[in-house]
């Protein structure tokens, strides 16, 4: 059968020991009959049935048990066959930062410098001639050329507007730019910048000198009800895609605070749970941050709660500065624009340092987090773990790396004894891996997103997106579609179709416990969520095709019919339009 192919259970009893122990009063708010339940609980049982009441999993079983969980009071839906799987856990967005920055300037993807062009043009013709335009986030590795759009293209785009587009840490202006910068010709100096030039003498980019640039460009401001009301809708976006959970994964109080407004005014339509940021560099310095923080890991409820306490370790492979564990070499060196011929990528945290911070944290009752994106920054953290576990326990505490691109077995091995998990980006995976193959080898692109590496490793893994900008699902910096990043779990292919280190595919239901059970241990949540079984949190989400069996090439496609949260149904296709 092919259930059993999939390593899953059909269970024609699964909810009678579940229903034989309610009370007569237990009647169910709310059953979901008729259906394909993927429960996802710990023998990947599937069921027919679902019921709810008070927010919760009543029971989860065939269709004949819930027959005595009914009253008059409940409602029933006939799913008419389709598949219902738990709610999706987004592990990683910057859903805040996103909703400010669409109000700003919505976020468009540009594939292309004449894409970029284009872009520039319509944006000129918005604004009073002599207002500064600035390009949205558009990574060399993804744009066609993989290169930087050159001043001359620029100025082919728009000559009445200063023009400035940011890429790897390098800055590209239009003439019009560079000469409001002062920067016309070989001999003219930036402070804190190292300005490239043409075989003429003329400005290429500038590398450093970013707070010159923020003196020229106003700074657009949004009010907090603007930013709320922002929020609120990709929230109900992020819904209509499925997820009913997201961790926030690198904001302040500020933000903790707006989401606990939202949830004492009844409007959220997600659970969260924020991932407080601070650049801390002593132990003294996490003591005093933590005391004014006034808050730790664990702190709040179901709705809004606490999670770790990051730092960020090393830079990103769009930027040219991950950590790696070898000297980057000319061809990366050439891609990236870089000087000197040693560089691995920069550490911003010594070993000893990491020790450091690492065990006061622990001490005080933090989670850790760190952004490493490089096999080299992992290998130090471990390395820094490793010695804080010969002074205190870490069983149970899951330090979480969030990116590590590039894993190895031994560095699995490594965070299996350590009790490490990870947080990690398929849709870099779908944009990049063709870049990475052509940059860094193949070799490289083979263990990049090494999913199954972490899987096999028995080392707890979430697939997310890392948004930031943007709302649409499946363009934006970066897509948040999470049946998008099951698909390029469970495909290995890149978003031309080639398919990179083809032994990394999991299977279908490992892709979708790494958005579910996964996800939610990676928080300390797994008891409430991840899994339908009774007792814990109602949120599910039925689709409109089997996730198990239609198409692989199906899978990016499938669109949720039903989003429930807390028992209540959040987002219906049939409401919004899209049936």
């Amino acid at each position: 059968m092919l259930t059993q192919r999939l390593g899953l259970i059909y269970c024609s009893v699964l909810c009678l020991s579940f229903v034989s122990c309610l009370k007569a009063a237990e009647t169910a708010d709310l059953i979901f009959q008729n259906g394909k339940v993927i429960t996802l609980d710990g023998r990947s049982q599937i069921a027919e049935a679902v019921a709810v009441r008070a927010g919760k999993i009543l029971a989860v079983g065939d269709d004949r048990d819930m027959d005595r969980l009914k009253d008059n009071q409940t409602r029933v839906i006939n799913l008419g066959g389709k598949t219902v799987i738990p709610g999706l856990i987004e592990s990683h967005v910057h859903a805040l930062r996103a909703a400010r920055g669409e109000l700003i300037q919505p976020h468009q993807e540009l594939n292309s410098v004449a894409e970029v062009q284009a872009w520039i043009r319509e944006r000129a013709s918005e604004l009073p001639v002599g207002r500064w335009i600035s390009v949205p986030r558009t990574d060399i590795t993804r744009l066609k050329e993989r290169r930087h759009p050159t001043p001359a293209e620029l100025d082919a785009a728009c000559t009445t507007h200063p023009v400035h587009l940011n890429a790897a840490r390098k800055d590209v202006l239009n003439t019009r730019g560079f000469e409001l910068l002062g920067i016309r010709g070989t001999g003219d100096q930036l402070a804190g910048a190292r300005i490239l030039f043409d075989e003429r003498g003329k400005p290429l980019m500038l590398e450093g000198g970013s707070a010159a640039i923020r003196k020229l460009i106003p700074r657009e401001s949004v009010s907090d009800a603007e930013t709320r009301a922002a929020l609120k809708r990709l929230h109900a976006i992020y819904n209509s895609v499925g997820i009913t959970s997201i961790l926030e994964r690198g904001s302040g109080v500020e933000e903790y605070r707006e989401y606990e407004q939202l949830k004492a005014q009844n409007e959220l339509t997600v659970r969260m749970t924020m991932t407080i940021r601070q650049q801390l560099r002593s132990a003294a310095a996490v003591e005093a941050f933590t005391k004014k923080l006034g808050l730790i890991t664990g702190d709040g409820d179901d709705w809004v709660r606490v999670g770790p306490l990051k730092i960020s370790v090393d830079g990103g492979i769009h930027w040219g500065n991950t950590r790696l564990s070898e000297r980057y070499g000319e061809k990366r060196r050439q891609f990236y624009n870089l000087e000197d011929a040693d560089y691995q990528g920069d550490l911003y945290y010594s070993r000893e340092l990491m020790e450091e911070v690492f065990e006061a944290g622990q001490k005080l009752g933090w989670q850790m987090c760190c952004h490493a994106t490089g096999d080299g920054s992992v290998n130090e953290i471990l390395t820094a773990l490793e010695q804080v576990s010969q002074r205190m326990p870490l069983a149970g505490r899951r330090f979480c790396i969030t990116h590590a691109y590039f894993p190895t077995v031994e560095s699995v091995k490594r965070s299996k004894a350590l009790g490490v998990c990870y947080d990690t980006q398929t849709y870099l995976f779908y944009r990049d891996a063709d870049a990475i193959n052509a940059i860094y080898g193949t070799d490289w692109v083979n263990r990049f997103m090494g999913l199954k590496t972490f899987v096999d490793g028995g080392v707890p893994v979430a697939i997310n997106s890392d948004h930031m900008n943007g709302f649409d699902p499946d363009h934006s910096m970066n897509a948040f579609n999470p049946f998008l990043a099951m698909y390029i779990a469970v495909s290995r292919k890149d978003i031309e179709g080639q398919i990179f280190g083809p032994a990394q595919k999991l299977s279908r239901e490992q892709a979708l416990r790494c958005m579910t059970t996964d996800a939610a241990y990676i928080s300390f949540e797994e008891k409430i969520k991840g899994s339908l079984e009774p007792g814990k949190l109602a949120d599910l989400v039925v689709l409109d095709r089997d996730y198990l069996t239609c198409p692989e090439e199906e899978i990016r496609q499938i669109k949720p019919v039903l989003t429930v949260l807390d028992g209540k149904i959040v987002f219906d296709a049939a409401e919004s339009g899209r049936e």
